[in-house]
């Protein structure tokens, strides 16, 4: 029997965390600061009067060209829907609510960075205080999702949803694609941000991929 082959395959699939990021409240990102890793989910919370965009360190306040945006409360059915955003690179990303005044007064966060040092969250909230800010026109890296699509995405792990980030400490953006669950009964459509970073799978798809993925680990064994 193949076990050994076997385990480190599913062990990295059940891996994969839901990391909850609330958007809003005291006027602050809580959690501020959040370690992420490869095929983990980040699910945005948004709350009135309050955004997310990702931007570069380089350039506090500032949307990344290719970065997330999860678009005004007001697209959120009042909070009913959730940004995602999905990780595939470890590298740092910084985001900023882009409500005028806002990220000037700290409301900042990040994924994998550090807290304090030259490049950490601190560093970026001292340069944003004199800085303009930017709001990008339109959703993108990430879906606008409601608790049963989450779930049907999440919950059983069996098809890790994706995302990516690139750059260092100095300039991270962020573009996501989604893969959905294969044993979820609801799931959501297919609808690619402007840049073409975000795309999800229907389940018929996925469950396609994971009666295989079984198959094989059945004959393995």
């Amino acid at each position: 029997m193949h076990y050994a082959t076997l385990l480190p395959f599913f062990a990295a699939i059940a891996a994969a965390e839901v990391h909850t990021i609330q958007v809003g409240p005291g006027q602050a990102f809580s959690p501020e600061t959040t370690s992420a890793t490869v095929g983990d989910t980040l699910v945005f919370e948004l709350h009135p009067n309050h955004d997310v965009a990702e931007g570069p360190f380089s350039s506090p306040c500032r949307a990344s060209d290719n970065g997330f945006y999860s678009g005004g409360y007001g697209g959120s059915d009042n909070g009913q829907k959730k940004f995602v955003v999905n990780v595939t690179s470890t590298d740092p990303i910084f985001f900023y609510c882009t409500v005028r005044g806002h990220c000037q007064n700290g409301m900042v966060g990040g994924i994998n960075v550090n807290a304090d040092g030259t490049q950490g969250l601190s560093a970026y909230a001292s340069a944003a205080r004199n800085a303009d800010s930017q709001t990008p026109s339109e959703v993108r890296g990430g879906q606008l999702l409601n608790d049963a699509q989450i779930s049907a995405l999440t919950a059983s792990g069996s098809a890790s949803p994706t995302a990516s980030a690139s750059g260092a400490a100095s300039s991270a953006q962020a573009t996501t694609s989604r893969a959905a669950s294969g044993t979820a009964s609801a799931a959501a459509t297919p609808s690619p941000s402007s840049t073409g970073a975000a795309a999800f799978s229907a389940p018929a798809q996925i469950s396609g991929v994971a009666a295989f993925v079984f198959g094989v680990a059945a004959w393995f064994l």
